[in-house]
Parts: structure tokens; C-alpha cells; sequence
């Protein structure tokens, strides 16, 4: 459980050794690495997190409705976020409105990554490819601000952390009651769905390509031999 907690922190901090240098991966590769990352988060909702979502007896409808609710968080959190999570950003957008809507994102991804002593294979490396663009997002807006690498460094262990912190906050909080963890992993897969399918189908960005087809069937088929 540490390590996956430290897996997920030096996984966003280390791309602070990228402030020296500006942001020197081309655009197709960062772009490629977020369809991967948005290709792995599907497959980990559907094979993984949507499982452990119906787990639950009696036919509870109520994780499925936080789904939706899910949905509608991840709309608000991208207002803040300027769309960050997705690979890009908006115009219109302050750094701390992006920290403050990227931190809560993160939080609520850590809420299902560890449930009675298993770790969530799939997620955690979702989580770990998800945050690539993400944080070298934050190292250009930031360079390009003229922070150095201190400060960089600092925003990027802020954000690391969050992850773990909500895995930690949901085990303290929601361990002893099953049906809750079934609801709360429901609001993640909602936030993961909206943000996979707008990275997916983001028609601006990524246009139909085999190159995209390839790279998706890969995230799937990895995504596959992680949690099955």
C-alpha cells in the first residue's frame, strides 16, 4: 500500500527535473501519452471500478446514480481545471484555480486505490499515465511564469499527494461499511468516464487516426492483463 502511495507521488515529481530545460516533449508524444492514459482509464472503469461498483447485494441503485453525479462533478472541477486533466487547457483559467480543480480531481481518483488491504492494480497505474500530461502541464504554465524549480516542485508533491490522501481519508472513513465505498468508487467512475471520453473523443485534438486506434488498443490490452 506504501509503495503504490509513493509509485503515485514520485510519478508527478519527478517531471520537475523539466523545469531547467522548458517543456521538451513534442506535442504528438505528450498527445499520444494522454490518449494512452484516457484509453487506460476506460478499460480500468469497466474491468475494475464498475465490478467492484455493483459488488454490492440487493441490487442498490445508488452507486449507479452516483455515476452520474460523478459526471456532473468532473463538469465543475474542469471549470476550475481549464480542462487540464484532458491534455490541454482553456483560455480563462488562474494557476490556483487549476491547483485547487486538479488537487480535488486527484483526491477523489485515490478514494477507491486501496479497499481491505487490496490495492487497485489498474487504477494505480492509470492514475500514474493520467498524471503525465497533467503535471508537465503544470511545469510549462509554470516555467512560462518564470517560477523556478523549488516552487514547481512544491505545486507538483501538492498535487502527487492528494491521490494518496484520499485513499487514505476513504479508509479511515468509509472502511467499515461497504455499501459507501460501493457509492463513493460510483462518483470516481463518473469523474474517470468524463474525463476518458472527453480525452477520447476530443475531435479538435484527436482526430480519427489508426496511429490513435493502435495506441487505445494497447492502453485496453494492458489495462486487461493488469486487472483481470
Amino acid at each position: 500500500m506504501l509503495g503504490a502511495y509513493i509509485l503515485v507521488v514520485i510519478g508527478v515529481a519527478v517531471w520537475s527535473l523539466a523545469v531547467p530545460f522548458g517543456n521538451r516533449m513534442s506535442v504528438s508524444l505528450q498527445r499520444g501519452i494522454t490518449v494512452f492514459g484516457g484509453a487506460f482509464l476506460l478499460a480500468v472503469c469497466c474491468l475494475e471500478l464498475l465490478p467492484e461498483t455493483a459488488s454490492i447485494e440487493d441490487h442498490d441503485v445508488w452507486p449507479f446514480v452516483a455515476i452520474l453525479v460523478g459526471f456532473l462533478v468532473q463538469q465543475v472541477l474542469d471549470g476550475l481545471s481549464a480542462h487540464a486533466e484532458h491534455g490541454h487547457t482553456e483560455d480563462g483559467f488562474t494557476m490556483l484555480g487549476l491547483m485547487i480543480g486538479l488537487c480535488l480531481h486527484a483526491f477523489l481518483e485515490g478514494i477507491p486505490l486501496v479497499w481491505q488491504g487490496k490495492v487497485m492494480h489498474g487504477l494505480l497505474w492509470g492514475i500514474v499515465v493520467h498524471n503525465i500530461p497533467v503535471a508537465l502541464i503544470i511545469v510549462s504554465l509554470a516555467t512560462n511564469r518564470g517560477w523556478g524549480f523549488g516552487k514547481v516542485l512544491a505545486m507538483l508533491v501538492v498535487f502527487g499527494i492528494m491521490s494518496p490522501i484520499g485513499s487514505i481519508s476513504s479508509l479511515y472513513v468509509i472502511r467499515p461499511n461497504p455499501q459507501w465505498h460501493c457509492i463513493l468508487t460510483g462518483l470516481v467512475v463518473g469523474v474517470l468516464l468524463h474525463v476518458s471520453s472527453s480525452i477520447l473523443f476530443d475531435h479538435k485534438r484527436n482526430h480519427f487516426s489508426w496511429l490513435n486506434i493502435g495506441i487505445m488498443t494497447v492502453a485496453f490490452a494492458l489495462a486487461a492483463l493488469i486487472t483481470l
